[in-house]
């Protein structure tokens, strides 16, 4: 089938519809559900680090031979995602038109190369890591925009940014909330949270993301959030600026993935 003919299905073809299609008879990537967190780390197993690929897409980026990448997969043209570009731009206004984010769990600076074309030039982006790819990050990948950092406290400490992302990042974190109630308190006047995966019936539930061949391969323990529970924390000093789904993570149909701009009550812009 060709790619444009896929196109057209697709139009025909209502979301729900194809949801039950790929729950049916697609790949499943969230599997089981499990009781605990331990137990779900215990069952995807061991699975090698995809630093190395994540740092083989981050130089051809760099190298000018892809656009961007996301997930160790490189990307030809640049595609911003549109409501996430448009929830960083509101944040560069409110700013004055500079940008200063801390990206949790950011990888080698992948959301900033996908929007940077539509981005002030005036943009700080300190990406929060992992050692492999805070490491590869400072010796290959930082410059006068980007910069790596082992944790939140290390990425402030020279002055906090205004705006925190977390895009595919809380449902892979032992405790999230724990760490987003932490974020909440920190007072940042923008939080926005992308690719976030959230449970269609809203009971939530842990279990184990298998990662097709294609794309790396390896298992990890994952969360599906009930979104009240997810929201919880911010839910005293922010409040919601836009939602928006995720189509493109809409892969399983146990899942829908959505994102969240939230502002700080009383903050303006």
């Amino acid at each position: 089938m060709t790619t444009s003919a896929r196109s057209v299905l697709k139009s025909l073809v209502p979301a729900p519809a194809r949801a039950l299609w790929r729950r049916w008879f697609g790949w499943r990537w969230l599997r089981g559900d499990y009781a605990t967190w331990e137990a779900a780390v215990i069952a995807a197993g061991v699975t090698s680090s995809k630093a190395d690929r994540v740092v083989a897409a981050a130089r051809a980026v760099r190298d000018g031979r892809a656009a961007w990448e996301r997930d160790g997969v490189t990307f030809a043209a640049a595609e911003p995602h549109p409501p996430l570009l448009a929830a960083l731009q509101a944040a560069a206004a409110a700013e004055g038109g500079r940008l200063e984010v801390v990206d949790y769990g950011g990888a080698l600076g992948s959301a900033w190369h996908q929007h940077r074309a539509w981005l002030p030039a005036a943009t700080a982006w300190r990406v929060v890591e992992v050692p492999a790819l805070v490491a590869a990050g400072r010796r290959e990948f930082a410059d006068a925009t980007l910069s790596f950092h082992a944790t939140v406290d290390e990425a402030v400490a020279t002055g906090k940014p205004a705006t925190l992302l977390l895009s595919s990042v809380l449902q892979y974190l032992p405790d999230p909330m724990a760490l987003l109630a932490t974020e909440a308190g920190r007072g940042w006047r923008d939080i926005i949270l992308d690719r976030t995966a959230l449970d269609p019936t809203g009971r939530g539930r842990i279990c184990v993301q298998h990662t097709p061949a294609g794309l790396g391969g390896g298992c990890m323990a994952c969360r599906v959030f009930n979104r009240e529970q997810l929201l919880a924390p911010l839910a005293r000093d922010y409040e919601l600026a836009a939602e928006w789904p995720v189509a493109f993570d809409a892969v399983d149909g146990t899942a829908e993935y959505r994102g969240f701009h939230f502002r700080r009550r009383g903050a303006g812009g």
